[in-house]
């Protein structure tokens, strides 16, 4: 890419979707298990789901590597949503258990941690996504001024060729000539009055 986040960005990103891939990999083992051996409904949604999560989760490597928008677009959006539901549903799972039985629920914390580490990666990610917006219109506009410049470089190089190829006309040698005398007459009336004030 060139600009400065290759420092530490775009290696931060690949660990990111790195991490990723690899807990989608687990979840959609443990869901297939599950599935296997219970073949609940909701075991088969969730694999789906890993699935299509792996998918996303290449998209994004695949727009690391080629340094395309939108794929990194698709993958931020799909997170998002994906964060702002699992939030939905853990805090309705806590408000649910907290009024069923209080004494007796466990309340653990990993999963909101998990949704911060989930919402930091976005945050590295997005960061690369702007970093990566700034770059392609600075080097869009140098290209541009570039271009435009070296056009009309072109153009005035073109018109000179022309000019030095066209032969000259009688006329416009005898208006030559003409003007060459007059600059001649002036310059010798210039010297002339030069030597006279040398004189005095």
């Amino acid at each position: 890419m060139g600009s400065n986040s290759d420092g530490y960005l775009v290696p931060c990103a690949y660990c990111i979707a790195l991490l990723d891939f690899i807990s989608a990999m687990l979840f959609a083992i443990i869901s297939g298990v599950v599935f296997a051996r219970h073949g609940h409904w909701s075991a088969l949604v969730a694999l789906i789901f890993t699935i299509f999560w792996m998918l996303i989760i290449v998209v994004l490597l695949a727009g690391i590597y080629r340094r395309k928008l939108g794929l990194i677009r698709f993958w931020l959006v799909f997170t998002c949503l994906g964060i702002l539901l699992d939030g939905f549903i853990l805090f309705y799972g806590l408000t649910l258990a907290i009024s069923v039985n209080w004494e007796g629920v466990k309340i653990t914390v990993l999963p909101f941690v998990g949704l911060a580490v989930e919402m930091t990666f976005v945050y590295i990610i997005y960061l690369l996504y702007l970093d990566m917006i700034d770059y392609s219109q600075s080097e869009s506009y140098h290209e541009e001024k570039y271009r435009e410049k070296s056009g009309c470089e072109v153009e005035y190089e073109e018109e000179e060729e022309e000019e030095e190829e066209k032969p000259l006309d009688r006329k416009d040698l005898k208006r030559m000539e003409k003007q060459a005398k007059e600059r001649m007459k002036k310059d010798k009336a210039v010297i002339k009055q030069l030597q006279k004030q040398m004189r005095k």
